[in-house]
């Protein structure tokens, strides 16, 4: 596996920091439509993700002053789907803004971390699978019972033998949680793909036009 996740823990993917969405037992295309909850996503071809975040910047300033579009570039690594998010997602999408899109079998993992909200959330891991809650934590977790899902052990013993827990720096805790779930789950996102290439792109919330 030549990627690793653990990089985006040190480079903000949007300004706002990163969501991810990966994936296993459906396709991206797919994976894009889950995430548009029922509404028709609309697929724009390739984009860089500086020239995503204009054009969604200008359907925003035409139709939502106060920014409401959410969009996501998309792509294959290996056996998982991929989808990064850009444009205004921190309301609108990751688990508690968007519905469990796990059904039919696939498993689901989300990482998501707002850097810029000044209420300082943590990092979070979520896993689901088949419409289930598997396990999930804040990336800065300070003991296993924060651990939770309907199986915290998948990773509760990697998460205290790496140090996580009472781990005082945040960035190195995200870093260390990372690793865990990468290693655990078999997880990767191509770093230069994402960063510096051009992704096909999808809108899936907001003003849904081209």
């Amino acid at each position: 596996m030549s990627d690793s996740i653990v990089w985006i823990s040190r480079t903000d993917i949007t300004w706002l920091g990163y969501c991810v969405v990966l994936a296993r037992g459906i396709g991206p295309e797919e994976l894009v439509r889950r995430l548009a909850q029922g509404a028709d996503p609309v697929f724009l071809g390739p984009y860089t993700r500086g020239d995503l975040e204009d054009h969604v910047n200008d359907i925003d300033r035409e139709w939502h002053p106060r920014g409401a579009t959410s969009c996501v570039r998309y792509g294959a690594a290996g056996d998982l789907a991929f989808a990064v998010a850009a444009g205004d997602w921190t309301g609108g999408l990751g688990p508690g803004y968007t519905g469990d899109i796990s059904q039919d079998g696939a498993h689901v993992f989300w990482l998501r971390h707002e850097t810029e909200n000044p209420t300082i959330p943590a990092p979070v891991f979520t896993y689901q699978h088949d419409g289930r809650y598997v396990c999930g934590f804040e990336m800065a977790v300070r003991d296993s019972a924060e651990i939770t899902g309907m199986h915290p052990e998948l990773v509760r013993d990697r998460v205290l033998a790496a140090g996580i827990a009472g781990e005082e720096d945040r960035d190195a805790a995200e870093e260390k949680s990372l690793a865990v779930v990468q290693e655990v789950f078999g997880l990767t996102l191509p770093r230069e793909e994402v960063l510096h290439g051009a992704l096909p792109a999808a809108l899936v919330k907001g003003r849904m036009i081209g």
